[in-house]
């Protein structure tokens, strides 16, 4: 049986992905990047699962501080989302351009996210061109209760398949 690469495509296309920001390091070596391809994969303990380009900056900080933040994106708010499409590094006390804070272990609180997620490296999983993570949530918060968070398929952008 051949694989219907086309189907393949645009059905996986068609799974629901929250749009993020994933930062990770301190200092000079904080840095940022759009994620969108993860989910919570356990309630005891809590665990994020989410994959990372294998070759990218972000999973080498990830990797080497076993810790990052993910700030959810708010609905509509493609602005935001675009600026980290490359890295962004902290400059100013913002990422981006963007305000937010410092997370005492390491990474950035987007102020804009409507809620964040805390989480330290159980496993990484060096398979294919990203790399999976399975990740302790250890902290979260909120900033803004009413805002909904994006989701991939309403950007119009395309990213897997």
């Amino acid at each position: 049986m051949i694989l219907n690469i086309e189907a393949k495509k645009n059905t996986l296309r068609l799974l629901h992905h929250n749009v993020a920001v994933v930062s990770s390091g301190k200092g000079e070596d904080l840095i940022s990047a759009l994620v969108t391809w993860f989910t919570q994969s356990s309630f005891e303990p809590p665990i994020l699962t989410m994959a990372i380009k294998a070759e990218s900056r972000l999973l080498t900080t990830i990797k080497k501080e076993k810790f990052f933040i993910v700030s959810l994106v708010k609905k509509g708010d493609k602005e935001l989302a675009g600026k980290f499409f490359k890295p962004q590094l902290l400059e100013n006390n913002t990422i981006g351009g963007f305000s937010g804070k410092v997370y005492e272990t390491g990474g950035f609180i987007l102020s804009d996210s409507p809620a964040w997620l805390a989480c330290s490296i159980n496993t990484i999983v060096p398979e294919g061109d990203h790399h999976v993570i399975l990740a302790n949530i250890v902290q979260a918060g909120i900033n803004s209760a009413g805002d909904s968070a994006m989701c991939l398929t309403e950007t119009g952008w395309k990213y897997g398949g």
